[in-house]
């Protein structure tokens, strides 16, 4: 399954590694970077496993699970996951994440940053309830 959305106010590495996931370089595959994140912790699969495409205004990530590792050696299939419950609702834990980071122009804070202001002490001797 494929979920693009706006770029970043990080980077998608560091992106995906705040969602949980660690970075995977095949030797197989010229050092081909995806990256996983184990649905059972303490277990390398089943997994989440992605794939992520930077553009010039948006981030494109490919996701599937793996539900194994591959069954003989040098293949590279599996059993795996493309689309379904299980990998939508990891797609919707990504979006809300994804949130936090997004950057927006007419994004206005909700409250102002930093200490209270204070009454200078010439306004607290004169208008001490103001």
């Amino acid at each position: 399954m494929r979920l693009v959305m706006p770029k970043l106010s990080i980077s998608a590495k560091y992106f995906l590694r705040t969602c949980g996931y660690v970075e995977i370089q095949n030797p197989h595959k010229n050092n081909e970077v995806s990256y996983a994140r184990s649905i059972h912790p303490g277990r390398f699969y089943p997994r989440f496993h992605i794939y992520i495409e930077t553009e010039k205004n948006q981030i494109s990530i490919n996701i599937h699970m793996d539900a194994k590792q591959p069954s003989y050696e040098g293949a590279s299939a599996h059993s795996g996951e493309y689309d379904g419950p299980i990998v939508d609702g990891e797609i919707e834990r990504i979006k809300i994440n994804s949130n936090k980071f997004i950057p927006s122009a007419d994004k206005k804070l909700s409250q102002p940053i930093g200490f209270k202001p204070q009454k200078s002490w010439w306004r607290k001797i004169f208008f001490p309830r103001s």
